[in-house]
């Protein structure tokens, strides 16, 4: 006699976290700005703008519809054409695209596998005469834990230091946040980053007032509002007014949302540690790491494609990685940059054995004890 089995309830990698509260709030400005008929630029984006400023410690912040445009935007000031621009090749292909639409060459770089953010030493080498700066990806939510000697390195050898930072929102090192730690900052509004305005969005942070205006400027058009005419190339890369309330919203909850984040961070690094067959990535002291990607590397001979199915199939827990592949395994960069495989041997063997593990606000005791059980199953033998 076959029984029926109800299947569980699938645990989520990620997940944008709106308090009931919160959502009331939203509905109801939303239905103001519709009233209104001002539907952009307004009031809102401005608020959201001098918010996030504020959180992150600059002087100034533009918001625009992407995290894209935001590292393309700021890629175009500093003029990267017929450039090359370094990139960890452990990143979403994101970071390594803005520089080839900024007119500028990726150039990446390998990793540390104990952090899996890029490695001071392969930068290093990889600077040339024709290297303009770096695109300085916060991995997972992490700051690099030497930061100070890779923007020391740049600053000597006269490169520009651009934050990555759509996992990022919220991290910081030693009291400092993410978003004020080199010339300027690049975040991602997305669903599923750690605050949204709404699906989509990004921002760009800075201390320099012309980079500012020079974003102003690019997402609508290239217009100079002083001389009401366009005096570069620009595109449409406004923000609206409602996806400006969403993440007016989300960035007053910040606080609480890393706090959230990190809470069950902390109980999967207890419950890891105890085992002999993977490893957490450390959390480095005086750091708060916003978390976007919880990973865990898995010794060999446990097969990464292996485990997801099982955590999936026999417990309904939903795993990512953290990425694979890296960026110069895509084909994209592969076949036109004549990458091959073990160019970049830390990246390759450390993200073919890392899973990222469901982590967010909305998790549940419930849930964070059925990943830790599943993960032991699976991997604690």
């Amino acid at each position: 006699m076959s029984r029926n089995i109800t299947p569980l309830e699938p645990v989520q990698v990620a997940k944008p976290f709106f308090p009931a509260e919160d959502i009331d709030w939203i509905t109801r400005e939303i239905r103001s700005v519709l009233e209104s008929g001002m539907l952009m630029q307004g009031k809102w984006v401005g608020a959201f703008e001098e918010a996030f400023a504020e959180y992150c410690g600059t002087r100034f912040a533009r918001s625009v519809n992407s995290g894209l445009s935001a590292l393309i935007g700021c890629l175009s000031y500093f003029d990267v054409r017929e450039r090359e621009v370094l990139v960890p090749t452990n990143t979403f292909l994101a970071s390594a695209n803005a520089v080839h639409w900024a007119g500028g060459r990726p150039v990446f770089v390998d990793i540390d596998p104990g952090t899996l953010l890029i490695d001071i030493r392969d930068l290093e080498r990889r600077i040339t005469d024709r290297t303009a700066g770096l695109v300085l990806v916060h991995g997972n939510g992490l700051i690099p834990p030497d930061l100070e000697e890779i923007v020391a390195l740049c600053r000597a050898r006269g490169l520009f230091v651009l934050e990555d930072a759509a996992h990022a929102a919220g991290s910081s090192q030693r009291g400092r946040r993410a978003g004020s730690l080199g010339e300027a900052a690049a975040f991602s509004m997305l669903a599923t980053k750690i605050i949204t305005s709404g699906g989509e969005g990004g921002m760009v942070t800075t201390d320099d007032e012309a980079l500012a205006d020079r974003i102003t400027s690019l997402r609508f058009h290239g217009e100079d509002k002083t001389r009401g005419i366009q005096d570069r190339i620009g595109w449409s890369w406004r923000m609206t007014e409602i996806q400006a309330i969403a993440g007016l919203a989300q960035v007053r909850r910040l606080d609480q949302i890393v706090d959230l984040r990190m809470r069950v961070a902390a109980r999967y690094d207890d419950a890891f540690g105890r085992l002999e067959r993977v490893r957490p990535l450390p959390l480095p002291a005086g750091a708060r790491n916003a978390y976007y990607k919880y990973p865990l590397w898995l010794a060999p001979p446990l097969d990464r494609q292996q485990v997801k199915v099982r955590l999936d199939a026999e417990f309904g827990v939903k795993s990512g990685t953290a990425y694979w592949p890296p960026c110069h395994l895509q084909p994209a960069y592969r076949d036109a940059f004549g990458h091959r495989e073990g160019d970049y041997p830390a990246a390759e063997g450390a993200l073919a054995q890392t899973i990222a593990l469901p982590i967010h606000c909305d998790l549940t005791d419930e849930e964070i004890e059925r990943v830790i059980a599943a993960v032991t199953a699976v991997c604690g033998f």
